[in-house]
Parts: structure tokens; sequence; C-alpha cells
């Protein structure tokens, strides 16, 4: 079920990645079409996933990153599950 919560830069999500596992990362900013420029896209976020045991679960369904990588990756609003400490 999609929260309704807001979130916030520095908050730590769980996310439903499109590989399979779901996992935690680190919301860095917030894109929104509407405040855009272009305004192309979809609403969501640029994070980062900075724990490498999250990275490894990546990996081990088959996501190229390296083993001590903190990879920059997009999110989608409706991929948030909830928040993860």
């Amino acid at each position: 079920m999609k929260s309704k919560r807001r979130y916030t830069k520095d908050d730590k999500v769980l996310v439903k990645s499109f590989a399979g596992p779901d996992v935690c990362v680190r919301l860095v900013r917030r894109y929104l079409p509407s405040k855009a420029e272009h305004k192309i896209g979809a609403e969501g976020w640029e994070a980062i996933i900075e724990d490498s045991k999250e990275v490894n679960k990546l990996r081990s369904h088959g996501v190229p990153y390296n083993k001590q990588e903190k990879p920059k990756v997009w999110v989608f609003d409706n991929q948030i599950i909830k928040r993860c400490h």
C-alpha cells in the first residue's frame, strides 16, 4: 500500500526496486515537473544507496554495482513504502 506521508530531504526510506528486493535509500533532492524548466517527467527523488548491505541485495539480483559503490538512484513517489531506520 502506498503511504500518504510527506518525505523530506535526507529521509531514509524503504523503496520497491525494479530489480526485485526492497532497499533503503537516503532521499537527496526532490524533483517536481511543475517547478522544472521543461516540465517533463514524473515526480520523484534523486536518492543514494549508502549501506553496502543494500547494494549487495541488488548485486545478488544482477544489478552491476561495485561492492563499495554508493550508487545514485531515481525513486518514483509510488516506489516509497515507508521510512526505514
